[in-house]
C-alpha cells in the first residue's frame, strides 16, 4: 500500500501551495489528480490570474469591506479577516516561487495579474511541486475517504490498473467546486444551472464535496455560484475557452445590458464590472429569454469596453442608427429604439435615478454617430458553497467540530462568497488557505 504523511487530492493552486506549505513543515507529500497530466485541469489553468490584494491603495479595509459587502453581509467576517490580511504576503510569496506579475488588470491599485494568466500560474506551481520532489500522481482518481474510528486515514483511488488505498496520517481536499457535474448542479442550484457555459475545469465534479459528506461532513450554500458575464462567442465556439479559459466582460458598465426584448433589467452601474461580471452572468443566463443579452453602446465608449474576447465573430456589430442595430440584433426595433431614447433622456450627471432598474452609476449618452453592441451570456465559473471550514482549514461536521485528520481549501470550500464576487479574490483566497492547510495538516501530523 502507498503511504504519505498529508495526501493531497488535486492539483491546482490550493493542492500546490498546501504541498509545498507541508513540505516545508518536514511532511513526506503525495498529490493525486484525476486529470490526465497534459491538458489543462484545476481551474488555476483556466483563469485570468487576476489577485487581489492589500495594498498602499487597496488598505485591508477597503479588501474586507468589499468582500463582505458584495455577499449581502453573509460572508463570514473571520475567514474573510484571515484572506485579506494575509493576502499581500501570499502575492509576494507565488513572487519567490517565480510568478511573474504585469500591471494589466480591472483595477491596478487592487489586483495584479499573473503574466501569462492562470496557464503560466500553474505551470510555475507545479514546476515548484517537482523541484521539491514532492510525487503527483496523475490519472488518479479519489473515490472515497478511509474511516478509522472518527479519523480520516487516507483515501481509495482508481486509476487505470485499478483500485487501490493510500494509507495518510491526514488528507486535505483540493478538488474545487461542482460546477462540472450536471446531477449536483441540478441538484443544490437547478437544471437552468447546466444551460451555462463552463469556463474552467471539466474535472471539476464534486468529488471531494461528495467524499466528505459521506464521512459526516457540514455543507452549506450549495444554491450559489460564480457566473461571469462573458462574449457569446465562447458559448458559440468552444473551443476559444477551452485551453485557457474563458475571459469575461470588462468596462461594460458604461453603456446598457438589453435583453432579446430590447429591455433594460440591471443597474449596469451599481459597481464597476468587477464587482457585477459574476453576477450579471448568472442573470443573464437564468433569468433571460434564451439565456443571452446585449451590450449597448455607441463609438465614444469603443475603446473602453472590452470583450476579452479574439475568436470568432468578435464584433461589435455595428449600425448607423439604433433601429438598424436592433434589427441585426433581431430585437424589435421600436423596443430598443424607446429604450436608448428613455436612457438618454433620463440622465442626470452620470446617473438615471428616474429609470427602473436605476442606474446609479457610469450612465453616457448612447447617440452614435455609430452605434454598437456585443452579445453576451454567463459562464458557469465555480460553485460558491461546499465544505464548512474553520480559519485552520479543518472540514467540519454537522456539529461544527473539525473531523479529524481531514482538511480543505479553495473552490471546494464555502464562507467567503455569496451573491457576487470581487474580480480577482479567489486566487488569494486558494492561496492563503492552501497554505493554511498544508501547514495544519503537517502540524497534525507531527502530534
Amino acid at each position: 500500500m502507498v503511504s504519505c504523511d498529508v495526501l493531497i487530492v488535486g492539483e491546482g493552486i490550493v493542492g500546490c501551495t498546501a504541498a509545498l506549505a507541508a513540505t516545508e513543515q518536514g511532511a513526506n507529500v503525495l498529490i493525486i489528480e484525476k486529470a490526465p497530466q497534459n491538458v489543462p485541469h484545476a481551474n488555476t489553468a483556466f483563469s485570468g490570474g487576476s489577485f487581489r490584494r492589500v495594498s498602499q491603495a487597496y488598505p485591508a479595509e477597503k479588501f474586507y469591506h468589499d468582500m463582505i459587502s458584495l455577499s449581502g453581509g453573509k460572508a463570514d467576517p473571520e475567514l474573510t479577516k484571515i484572506m485579506v490580511e494575509a493576502s499581500q504576503k501570499a502575492r509576494d510569496w507565488l513572487t519567490e516561487l517565480g510568478v511573474p506579475w504585469t500591471s494589466k488588470s480591472r483595477d491596478p491599485g487592487a489586483s495584479d495579474q499573473v503574466d501569462g494568466q492562470g496557464k503560466a500560474l500553474a505551470q510555475i506551481l507545479r514546476r515548484a511541486v517537482a523541484d521539491r520532489n514532492i510525487k503527483t500522481l496523475h490519472e488518479t482518481e479519489a473515490s472515497s475517504l478511509i474511516l478509522e474510528g472518527k479519523k480520516i486515514a487516507g483515501a481509495r483511488v482508481s486509476t487505470k490498473e485499478g483500485s487501490s488505498e493510500i494509507s495518510s496520517k491526514a488528507v486535505i481536499l483540493a478538488a474545487g467546486g461542482f460546477q462540472a457535474n450536471p446531477e449536483m448542479v441540478t441538484r443544490y442550484i437547478g437544471p437552468g444551472g447546466n444551460n451555462l457555459v463552463l469556463r474552467g475545469s471539466p474535472y471539476n465534479t464534486g468529488d471531494g464535496i461528495r467524499m466528505a459528506l459521506e464521512v459526516g461532513a457540514k455543507i452549506d450554500w450549495m444554491d450559489d455560484f460564480h457566473g461571469g458575464l462573458i462574449h457569446y462567442g465562447y458559448r458559440k465556439y468552444l473551443a476559444e475557452g477551452a485551453m485557457a479559459g474563458m475571459r469575461s466582460m470588462k468596462k461594460y458598465e458604461v453603456g446598457i445590458l438589453v435583453n432579446q426584448q430590447g429591455s433594460r433589467f440591471v443597474d449596469e452601474g451599481e459597481q464597476a464590472s468587477d464587482k457585477t461580471y459574476a453576477k450579471f452572468g448568472k442573470i443573464v443566463a437564468l433569468t433571460q429569454p434564451g439565456g443571452v443579452a446585449y451590450v449597448i453602446f455607441d463609438s465614444a465608449t469603443k475603446e473602453i469596453i472590452n470583450p476579452d474576447y479574439t475568436g470568432p465573430e468578435r464584433g461589435p456589430i455595428e449600425a448607423s442608427s439604433i433601429r438598424e442595430l436592433a434589427a441585426k440584433l433581431e430585437i424589435d426595433p421600436d423596443a430598443l429604439y424607446e429604450t436608448v431614447t428613455r436612457f438618454n433622456s433620463s440622465i442626470e450627471g452620470d446617473k438615471c435615478l428616474s429609470l427602473n432598474p436605476l442606474k446609479t452609476n457610469f450612465a453616457r449618452r448612447i447617440e452614435g454617430p455609430v452605434f454598437l453592441a456585443y452579445k453576451v451570456t454567463g459562464g458557469f465559473t465555480f460553485t460558491f458553497g461546499g465544505l464548512c471550514t474553520n480559519t485552520k482549514s479543518q472540514v467540519l461536521d454537522t456539529n461544527l467540530q473539525p473531523i479529524p485528520a481531514l482538511y480543505a481549501a479553495g473552490e471546494i470550500a464555502t464562507g467567503i462568497f455569496y451573491g457576487n464576487y470581487a474580480g480577482g479574490s479567489s486566487l488569494p483566497r486558494c492561496a492563503v488557505y492552501g497554505r493554511i492547510a498544508g501547514e495544519s495538516a503537517a502540524s497534525y501530523v507531527k502530534q
